[in-house]
Formats: C-alpha cells, structure tokens, sequence
C-alpha cells in the first residue's frame, strides 16, 4: 500500500503550532539572556586571582559540559519540588536550560576575555579606572566584537535543544509534533513541519546575525 503524503491533516492543529512556535522562541531568548548573565559571571570568575572561586566557576563549566540538557531538565522539574520549591514546566526548562548553556556561555566569553591584550587592563589601570570600570568600558566592548558571531551560534543551539523541554511537558514545537503525530496519525508531516519551523528559526537567527554583524562589524561574517 503506497503512502499518501497529506499536510491538509494538520490544518486543525496550526493553531497549537503557532503556540508552541512562540513557546519556544520565549524559553530560547529568556534563556539567552540568563545564560548571557551566568556566563559572564563565570567567565570573570574564571579569571579571578583567588583559587577557590576560579575552582568553583570551572567545576560548574565542567559539570553541565559535560551533564546531558535531559538529565538536567529532569533533576530541576522532579527533585527541586522534593525541597519545596514548585516550579512549572516552563519555570524548570528555563532554569535547566539556562544553568546548561550558562556553561558553554562561559567559555565563549572567557575566550573574549583571555583575547584583549593584557596591554588594556594597564592602560585602564593607569587611567585610574577600577576593575569594574575596565571591564565595562574598555574589555567588554573588544570581547563582544570577538564573541559577536558565536553568540548567534549558541542561540541557535538553544532553540535547537528546547526540543527536549517536551520531556518536561513544555509545549513547545517538539511538544506539538507528538501530539498533532499521535492525533492524525500523520507522523511524516507531522516530524516534516516541525522540522522546517525549526529550520527557519535558525536561519533567522543566521541572517539577522550576518545582517546586523554587517552593520556593526564590517569585518564580521
């Protein structure tokens, strides 16, 4: 018995697409931001002169390196609960997520870092500038024009990876594609449609990436 390919089934549930579409693009860019946060503050920490707080931001890059995003999502959305501390689904994704990419984050922002010539932290030094002054007017700037096109990468990572927040009962676009499959029985369209929305997210991501970096950066690509 041949196949017969047919999208017309999933009419009634582009709806819910749309839906989990904007789930997933909020718990993507709100993990962004977060992780953003986090890996900057490792990526510091990293570069602290006290041992003990370099020895605590590499254990937690080194842990959720090199943990699984699903062992993750599943001890936030099980075990916090278990200290009395609820969470809904998208509350656990977004933390999980955040503490995972946090990592990766953080390396991408400590090669920033580690690529401003030491020459820099004098110059600021001399000026009279604190730390934190040199870090925010004259290291940051150079680090973002360098760590500029791996953010993009890293965001389209993250979009890529809520796919599994569905474990969790997020509903996301992988969500969706269960549900709209186990509904129509029409899993090839269901998997293909979700497959191209994934694929166009990233690619805006791309483009918006390129086109803004032109504008920024002329000699980032």
């Amino acid at each position: 018995m041949n196949y017969i390919f047919n999208l017309r089934a999933l009419t009634p549930y582009l709806g819910d697409l749309v839906a989990a579409t904007v789930a997933t693009i909020t718990v993507s860019l709100a993990t962004m931001v977060l992780s953003l946060a986090l890996g900057m503050a490792f990526a510091v920490a990293r570069q602290s002169r006290h041992r003990a707080i370099r020895a605590f931001a590499t254990a937690y890059v080194e842990f959720f390196r090199n943990t699984p995003l699903l062992v993750i999502l599943y001890f936030v959305y099980f075990m916090i609960p278990t200290i009395g501390l609820r969470l809904s689904s998208f509350q656990s994704a977004l933390v999980a997520m955040s503490l995972h990419a946090g990592a990766y984050m953080t390396e991408i922002l400590r090669a920033g870092l580690v690529a401003v010539p030491h020459g820099q932290y004098e110059a600021g030094h001399a000026q009279g500038m604190s730390r934190l002054q040199i870090l925010r007017h004259v290291v940051m700037p150079q680090v973002f024009r360098t760590i500029y096109a791996p953010l993009g990468n890293q965001l389209i990572a993250i979009i890529l990876a809520s796919s599994l927040t569905s474990a969790i009962a997020v509903n996301e676009i992988a969500s969706w594609m269960q549900t709209a499959g186990a509904a129509t029985f029409r899993y090839f369209e269901t998997f293909l449609v979700a497959a191209v929305v994934y694929l166009v997210l990233s690619q805006a991501v791309n483009l918006a990436r390129i086109r803004i970096g032109h504008k920024m950066f002329p000699a980032v690509r």
